[in-house]
């Protein structure tokens, strides 16, 4: 997963340490609405009972609580699944025209070859 590591000093108040509660209203929402919770700046899907279970306990400081904070969206779970079916939509796309390319390649430099010797076999 990825982190988020601030290059700039914090102030004083955002080294405090961060309190959870403030983001209780997005679980308890989440769970009302049965939707997943998905945090927009690592691309992570949590069910508001594995978010909770994750972030209770741990020690964040207020910058990192505020941060989740605007990232951490609710959404429908199918919404991801149909993004990850998209994404390898494209990528298999990708690849195909990546192979294509390669195939166009290496047959050119088969004819090369071939045109070569065929040439230096007609010159004896």
């Amino acid at each position: 997963m990825k982190d988020y590591h601030e290059t700039t000093r914090l102030s004083h108040n955002d080294q405090q340490r961060g309190d959870f509660k403030k983001l209780l209203p997005i679980v308890k929402e989440a769970l009302l609405q049965k939707v997943w919770l998905y945090n927009k700046f690592n691309g992570a899907w949590y069910t508001p009972e594995e978010f909770q279970a994750i972030y209770r306990d741990k020690e964040m400081n207020n910058h990192q609580v505020n941060s989740l904070m605007n990232n951490i969206v609710m959404r429908n779970p199918l919404g991801g699944n149909a993004a990850y079916h998209k994404t390898i939509d494209q990528k298999i796309q990708q690849h195909q025209q990546e192979i294509a390319e390669l195939k166009t390649k290496g047959e050119a430099f088969l004819n090369k070859v071939i045109e070569y010797y065929q040439q230096k076999s007609s010159n004896r």
